[in-house]
């Protein structure tokens, strides 16, 4: 669907984060937190679940000497790091509950911040948390506990601080039934595809694992999300109508090389169109809605209804934005 005019779209975050805590919570219990106790949830209060003010937050210092978890332990499984006996209340709850640490600003001794401020993407996954069923307020009442630091790209970490602040966690207690949130591991120029920090036993829910990385029966592989589509409602296409192109390649920041063996394939292929990133707008930003061949602009993800096959290239990280 070729346009002339540049789409803007206002991303909603908080039904895609409701329904992926849901799945997480699944997952874990059907790795086996059901299986020890009758299956049903527990409606009482579960009293306030709106965050802290963040001008009575805490201020923490992390310190050069402070300890540090050991290394991410490749052989946990469910029965070998996961403690089931907090899963349970003696009153017949069946309830799974989870704990979100307070807010806390760590900083290190020369008063900078180690962490940045919670990205829109973490905030509703934590709100998701808080609205649930499965919240509660009482840390060691909890089966699983969150904390409170942002870890979903790790271009933003600051490795060896950010594995200090979980190690001073009050629960700690090497990573034993804590959740921690990724999806863009790695770094340059390994991209590692699993998050690294460490944190000992913790469970992770990632993006971008490959078979190697991912703890079968004890992580959680989630998509990467994009947020830039959230609010797309493409209209619908019958499996049957006739397709335009054969393959459409609408990926951005894939290798040079990758990106010239595409386009002499598609030069001797008319039924194959590869798309790359427009030109910037006037204030340099991009119009990530938009991909163009030359001056003609293409609707994204519109433009993909109208091929039968969407290519898409491994890029530096297995976990990818692309659709």
């Amino acid at each position: 669907m070729k346009i002339s005019s540049k789409a803007r779209m206002v991303p909603k975050y908080k039904t895609y984060y409701m329904v992926l805590f849901s799945v997480i919570l699944m997952a874990l219990v059907l790795t086996g937190l059901y299986q020890f106790w009758p299956h049903s949830l527990d409606e009482d209060n579960h009293g306030s679940r709106l965050p802290r003010d963040i001008q009575t937050m805490k201020s923490v210092v992390i310190k050069p000497d402070s300890p540090v978890p050991a290394v991410g332990d490749e052989y946990c499984l469910y029965h070998t790091c996961f403690d089931v006996y907090h899963c349970g209340d003696d009153d017949g709850s069946t309830r799974i509950k989870v704990y979100i640490y307070p807010y806390t600003k760590y900083i290190d001794e020369n008063g900078v911040a180690v962490t940045l401020p919670h990205s829109k993407e973490f905030s509703q996954i934590l709100d998701a948390i808080r609205t649930s069923p499965f919240y509660t307020t009482d840390m060691y009442d909890a089966c699983l506990v969150v904390p409170p630091i942002d870890l979903l790209n790790q271009n933003n970490l600051r490795l060896k601080e950010t594995a200090q602040i979980l190690a001073l966690l009050p629960r700690w207690n090497d990573g034993i039934n804590h959740l921690l949130f990724n999806m863009l591991p790695g770094s340059v120029p390994e991209y590692n595809t699993t998050l690294d920090v460490d944190r000992d036993k913790a469970i992770l829910a990632g993006g971008g694992f490959s078979s190697w990385s991912y703890r079968r029966g004890y992580d959680v592989s989630i998509p990467v999300f994009n947020p830039l589509v959230a609010d797309v409602n493409l209209p619908h296409k019958s499996y049957l109508e006739t397709r335009k192109w054969l393959g459409v390649s609408a990926q951005i920041g894939i290798h040079s090389e990758y990106r010239t063996e595409l386009n002499g394939i598609a030069n001797e292929h008319t039924d194959l169109l590869v798309l790359s990133k427009c030109l910037p707008n006037e204030d340099g930003s991009y119009n990530y809605s938009l991909r163009c061949q030359g001056d003609e602009e293409y609707m994204y993800p519109h433009v993909l209804q109208e091929s039968t096959f969407c290519l898409v290239i491994r890029g530096a990280r297995l976990g990818q934005l692309s659709l």
